[in-house]
């Protein structure tokens, strides 16, 4: 009886050791979540001073509006400063500002680091360490600044644009003609594999819209929006209209058309690429263009002899499986209605067309559709190095295919509630359920334990 007990004893003192060192750690994971707060956005002293000591008004520079915009001169400084200690800076360029300067003040000295490198027009900066004030330099060649908004301490919301360098090695590679292209025409193709799944996928433009202003905007907060984090590329080539290939191929030189492509397939080198229709959906020569360089670059692309500076730069490549949209041959009808965990159980449908209704200047001329020229779920297999999908199969862009890149997958946010990136949007406080399964465990193993010890009485 004494010894039964002893053993007794000795099993509570372990219950409530373990209970301790339980109740410890959900402390711990509690006070962690719990410091995971939206971080926020806060309030500034700005000033605008121009070379030779003007100061200028910014009054454009937080109005949350990226169609107002401030000219800056070469090295104009805008002197940013709070209460409060600034963790980072989100800024909306007008176009690629080239180098700029952040002068930020440390414990001990006043740095100065080199931005812009990236070429990046909605660009966020963190800190090296939290400061109450910081210095903006202005290139020497002077830029345009849309908007600058400062954040403290914690998460961001999800309206600020984290971007991610462009793949180094990309599962996915579209190639939209223009912006809004890759919502229209591709549908949900960037919601599906991009955010759901979180596959590697790059975007890359032909054209650009520099010309238009705003819509170099629409076309990276559409991307945000269906949870891309890649940065896109975005060609050289202006934007031009025409009805035909044939008109198309007169507008660009081909040779750097050519090039082009064949560089984003080396340079990526996806599994998987996404193209025009051959028809160029409503007739668009550009678009049909843009398809013809793709079916010359896949094979351009494994040729050594072809750009041998892309080759010592990037080597040679052949791309496993290139679909075009509405290609007849080896169709392809994907299913766009399957609900997303990633975005609060919306549809890739939906969130393709959530995404196109960022391109706001576009709204009056196209609509994301399911049928006819603008069915973003028909599909054909133009080109493939791994056999022929298996029709009875779910349809898959990455059917056959085994690997992909070796870049991690970009942590996104759930979407079920609106911009808050912490561990409660998908399965509450880290680590809970697993804590709940061990307390469980060990007030059973304890309970049993004192049922047997009363039977024994």
């Amino acid at each position: 009886m004494g010894h039964s007990t002893e053993k007794n004893r000795s099993l509570r003192h372990v219950f409530a050791a373990c209970l301790f060192m339980l109740l410890l750690h959900t402390s711990a994971i509690i006070s962690c979540a719990g410091g995971q707060e939206t971080a926020a956005r806060l309030a500034a002293e700005i000033t605008v001073t121009a070379p030779g000591g003007a100061v200028r008004n910014h009054a454009q520079l937080v109005d949350d509006d990226y169609t107002t915009k401030l000219p800056l001169a070469g090295n104009t400084q805008i002197k940013v400063g709070t209460r409060e200690n600034i963790q980072g800076i989100y800024l909306i360029w007008d176009s690629p500002p080239g180098l700029w300067a952040l002068q930020a003040r440390e414990t001990e000295r006043t740095s100065m680091y080199l931005q812009g490198e990236n070429g990046w027009i909605h660009e966020y900066v963190e800190l090296p360490e939290p400061s109450s004030s910081v210095v903006l330099v202005a290139p020497e060649a002077g830029a345009v600044l849309c908007d600058i908004a400062v954040y403290g301490p914690g998460v961001l919301p999800d309206n600020v644009q984290v971007w991610e360098p462009p793949c180094s090695d990309a599962d996915l590679l579209l190639l939209p003609t223009h912006a809004d292209d890759e919502h229209l025409f591709f549908g949900g193709a960037m919601p599906y594999y991009a955010g759901e799944l979180g596959y590697q996928v790059q975007v890359a433009y032909l054209t650009n819209h520099w010309a238009e202003a705003y819509r170099p905007h629409e076309l990276l907060n559409g991307l945000w929006t269906v949870g891309v984090r890649s940065y896109p590329v975005i060609g050289d080539f202006p934007d031009y209209y025409s009805d035909s290939l044939e008109h198309a191929k007169t507008l660009y030189d081909l040779n750097e058309l050519l090039a082009y492509q064949v560089e984003l397939l080396r340079r990526f080198r996806p599994e998987v690429v996404i193209g025009h229709d051959i028809d160029g959906e409503y007739g668009h020569g550009v678009h049909m263009l843009n398809t013809w360089a793709l079916q010359q670059a896949i094979g351009l692309a494994a040729d050594e002899s072809y750009m041998p500076d892309q080759v010592s730069s990037w080597g040679t490549f052949e791309v496993s499986k290139v679909y075009l949209h509405l290609y007849p041959e080896r169709t392809v009808q994907m299913d766009w209605t399957i609900p997303l965990a990633r975005f609060g159980g919306r549809t890739a449908f939906q969130m393709a067309e959530e995404g196109f209704s960022r391109h706001i200047s576009q709204q009056k001329w196209f609509s994301v559709r399911n049928e006819g020229v603008h069915d973003c779920r028909a599909f054909g297999l133009y080109h493939s190095a791994v056999g022929d999908d298996d029709v009875s199969e779910a349809p898959d862009f990455f059917q056959n295919i085994e690997t992909f890149s070796d870049d991690p997958k970009p942590e996104l946010p759930d979407q079920e509630t609106s911009g808050k990136e912490t561990a409660e949007n998908a399965t509450g406080l880290p680590g809970a359920g697993l804590i709940a399964g061990i307390l469980l465990l060990i007030v059973t193993i304890f309970l049993l334990q004192r049922r047997k010890r009363n039977r024994k009485c």
